[in-house]
């Protein structure tokens, strides 16, 4: 069967380019296949919105070509091309109706129907009560697109009645996507029955996925009422997912009053789980009173993963003023993940006042780790002087471990370094871990610039182990232009290591430019 290029647009009546592709291909060109040739000429007119000019290419694909297994489309889109083009309406349903009925098993049928669902409520409302008859046809017996497609042609119409009837949809259907569609449609009716079942849903449904789908809509209703419901809840027995969809659904309400009853939960709750989860939905809360409960919580919880959960929602409020706590978790948090997750919270506020914070990390840091986080931390920062920190760390830091980390640190962000610097700082450098380091970097950005760097290295470098390393850096480009160098250092140089390194580096590269070279290689030893 055909798949085919088509937009939610259709359905909803918009603008094609508003709405993104749902799925589709054009027929491809084939000078043998007129007809598809034809077909994606009308279409282009389609997506152009050219509707007159796209109206006359299929019915002239179908008039040409009337056995095409392309007819069904074009005679779909002419339909849908009348309708752009402001014709009756009633005429625009009798073409969608005709299509229909010609093509039952069309990959386009659903959107015909669900076309004249909305068309068909846009007559009853207009007084011409006959087309309702059609519409309830569809609503009681159609494809769960169709109903879709009525669902919102009755929240459109927003009424007592269209009320009863999503409700009737709602109670007799089974299918978890059309119920939470529902769901969600019911918050824009604006009466107590549709309050009421949507509580009645949230408190007591079978299918949890429902059941969270009316919680977040009660949360975009706000107000005492809805607040109630979200705790009522919480008390209950209901799916721990249940549970925790309720608590961000509080989050969501933006209620100054839901900050105290998160950080109780937060702080109080048994259910370690639920504490998290209270804690990540004080995020959702933008106020003065939710920064204060997120910095209690930070000092007061138990539970690691609470803290971390407050952490992140900290993230989310606040700058600069958080750095002294930030700080102090760093430096003095137990909890490894969590000093280091604040440790990049840090690096994203930003700005000179951040940036000496991670300075102190750096210099003062009892753990090792900790201090090279604190490296990556100052590379992701980015800004003036965060280069001539990190190059300080890799020549001058009496801990090799931390000077190679400043050396990839020097890799990342605003503080990267090109093949030229790279090389300045390897004939700098003093430590064997960093030199090496630096060789790994060199080699990693690859290309000519890459080669021409360790090329210029291996003639002015006088230790054989570095030379070697440079070698197996100029394999690790996995570039052509380090042929000619290894097949040059293979022939000529007078240390042994340094040509066996060569011809290995050649078998690194591996394509067929180096496998030549050692074909050469061997020919030479042969002879």
């Amino acid at each position: 069967m055909k798949t085919r290029t088509f937009r939610l647009a259709i359905v909803l009546g918009v603008s094609l380019a508003a709405l993104p592709v749902r799925g589709a291909v054009i027929p491809p060109e084939n000078p043998q296949e007129k007809d598809a040739v034809a077909y994606k000429q009308a279409y282009s007119l389609v997506l152009e919105e050219k509707w007159e000019d796209a109206r006359k290419a299929m019915e002239k694909l179908a008039a040409d070509f009337p056995s095409s297994s392309w007819v069904d489309d074009a005679r779909f889109w002419k339909c849908y091309s009348l309708e752009k083009l402001g014709q009756s309406m009633e005429s625009v349903f009798e073409c969608y109706k005709e299509f229909a009925d010609a093509y039952p098993k069309s990959d386009w049928t659903d959107d015909a129907r669900s076309n004249m669902v909305r068309i068909g409520h846009e007559l009853a409302k207009a007084g011409k009560a006959e087309y309702e008859a059609v519409v309830k046809s569809f609503e009681e017996n159609g494809s769960e697109e169709v109903k879709l497609a009525a669902l919102y042609a009755l929240e459109n119409i927003g009424d007592e009645e269209a009320l009863k009837t999503v409700l009737g949809i709602f109670d007799k259907s089974k299918d978890e996507k059309l119920r939470s569609r529902i769901v969600f449609m019911l918050q824009d009716f604006d009466s107590p029955e549709a309050f009421a079942k949507l509580r009645a849903i949230a408190l007591s449904d079978p299918d949890p996925r429902v059941q969270k789908s009316a919680l977040f809509a009660i949360a975009d209703r706000e107000g005492a009422e809805s607040l109630q419901v979200l705790k009522d809840v919480l008390k209950s027995k209901a799916d721990p997912e249940v549970r925790k969809a309720a608590l961000f659904a509080l989050g969501e309400t933006d209620d100054p009053s839901i900050v105290p009853y998160l950080t109780d939960v937060a702080l109080a709750d048994p259910d370690a789980e639920m504490a998290r989860t209270a804690a990540f939905a004080l995020e959702g809360t933008d106020s003065k009173e939710a920064r204060a409960a997120v910095l209690r919580i930070l000092k007061e919880a138990k539970d690691p993963e609470v803290r971390k959960a407050a952490l992140f929602s900290l993230g989310e409020k606040g700058g600069t003023e958080n750095l002294p706590l930030l700080k102090e978790i760093v430096l003095r948090e137990a909890d490894k993940d969590l000093s280091r997750a604040a440790l990049f919270q840090v690096a994203e506020i930003g700005g000179p006042e951040s940036l000496a914070v991670l300075k102190d990390v750096l210099a003062s840091g009892k753990d090792k780790q900790l201090r090279r986080d604190a490296l990556f931390a100052i590379a992701e920062h980015g800004g003036e002087g965060v280069r001539d920190i990190l190059l300080d760390a890799a020549l001058n830091s009496p801990e090799e471990e931390i000077a190679e980390s400043a050396v990839f640190a020097l890799m990342e962000g605003e503080a990267k370094l090109g093949p030229e610097a790279l090389l300045d700082l390897m004939k700098k450098a003093r430590s064997p871990r960093v030199r090496r380091a630096v060789l790994i970097n060199i080699a990693d950005e690859g290309g000519a610039g890459s080669v021409d760097v360790l090329a210029r290295l291996l003639k002015e470098e006088k230790d054989p182990e570095t030379r070697r390393m440079a070698v197996f850096a100029l394999g690790q480009t996995k570039s052509d232009e380090a042929v000619p160098v290894l097949l040059d250092l293979v022939r000529n140089d007078k240390d042994p290591k340094v040509r066996t390194a060569a011809v290995q580096a050649l078998g690194e590269i591996g394509t067929p430019k180096a496998k030549a070279a050692l074909v050469e290689i061997l020919d030479k030893k042969e002879d």
